[in-house]
């Protein structure tokens, strides 16, 4: 796969379109949803389906509830 480039600018209220090569290259469409991911100083965006999305908020919901503190506890008391 090529890596290909494209720039834009940020506005004054620090939002940017979406360069033309980048909504082809990904079949961008009004209403879409993109996942932003990032890693360090680079950052990475894909556009996601309706069950990515509810996958994601599942996801999130069950981390939410995870208390690693309570685990070690349960660990330590060797449940």
């Amino acid at each position: 796969m090529s890596k290909q480039a494209a720039t834009s600018k940020a506005s004054k209220k620090n939002q940017t379109t979406i360069p033309a090569r980048v909504r082809r290259a990904l079949r961008v469409a009004k209403g879409d949803t993109l996942l932003w991911t990032i890693n360090g100083d680079e950052v990475s965006i894909r556009k996601i389906s309706k069950l990515d999305i509810d996958w994601t908020k599942t996801s999130e919901m069950s981390l939410l509830e995870w208390n690693p503190q309570e685990e070690s506890k349960d660990e330590e008391a060797g449940l």
